[in-house]
């Protein structure tokens, strides 16, 4: 699971020439932490940024406002854009390992023990969800869904990045197919669509609604972290 999360920093977020004009201004509320497997946890997080362009991260901050430790993961986390979802950009999804800082500098984690009130700062790595919707621009606001995507969804993207990956030449030659990663993303999206928070009224994938625009594969650009 490490190795595949590790597959997804390159991908890229980009779909249409032209991105949709959504709500820019970054959240500053905390949300609870969707539950993982059921388990429920006294997590929140809000955005604090997003770089938008081919590297997707969004950066948030997690605290724990509970008594006792508890885990953060990112895996199936999914983040809304602000603003009316009939204009809003793509949603997107965290993908796998993310950043943490400490005195070494910025560290990747596949999870992490949050302590009684301790807030940290996470960089996020996603990938798109919508593939009919504009890119999203660098500062677009965003809120975490109230639940992870749906397991099903997440087993496809990341069986068949496996398969593109070892197709590629291993995990050394991942940059290389991160367009096809992107790629076989939205097609698990939009093969069995499943409705997400922040749906459009007639969302493509949906009894066959929605746009049907072109879309453009950019190369993947080098990623760009985001400053403190």
């Amino acid at each position: 699971m490490r190795q595949l999360g590790m597959l997804f920093l390159g991908v890229g977020l980009l779909a249409l020439t032209t991105p949709a004009h959504g709500d820019s201004t970054v959240a500053s509320t905390f949300s609870p932490v969707p539950a993982v497997n059921g388990q429920k946890n006294t997590l929140q997080i809000r955005q604090l940024d997003f770089t938008g362009g081919a590297t997707g991260q969004v950066v948030v901050e997690v605290r724990n406002q509970g008594q006792h430790p508890q885990t953060f993961e990112a895996r199936g986390l999914y983040f809304v854009p602000n603003g009316d979802a009939q204009s809003a950009p793509q949603r997107v999804g965290a993908a796998g390992p993310f950043e943490v800082k400490d005195a070494q500098g910025w560290q990747r984690k596949d999870q992490l023990q949050i302590q009684p009130g301790q807030t940290v700062k996470l960089k996020l790595q996603t990938f798109c969800l919508d593939s009919h919707r504009g890119s999203p621009g660098k500062g677009q606001g965003y809120k975490v869904a109230r639940d992870r995507l749906p397991k099903d969804l997440t087993g496809e993207i990341e069986v068949g990045a496996q398969r593109i990956i070892r197709a590629k030449g291993g995990y050394s030659k991942a940059p290389a197919a991160t367009g096809d990663i992107q790629s076989h993303v939205w097609s698990s999206r939009n093969k069995k669509w499943i409705k997400l928070e922040g749906e459009r009224a007639n969302e493509k994938g949906s009894e066959g609604g929605g746009s049907s625009q072109r879309l453009i594969r950019r190369r993947p650009m080098p990623q760009q972290n985001v400053e403190e």
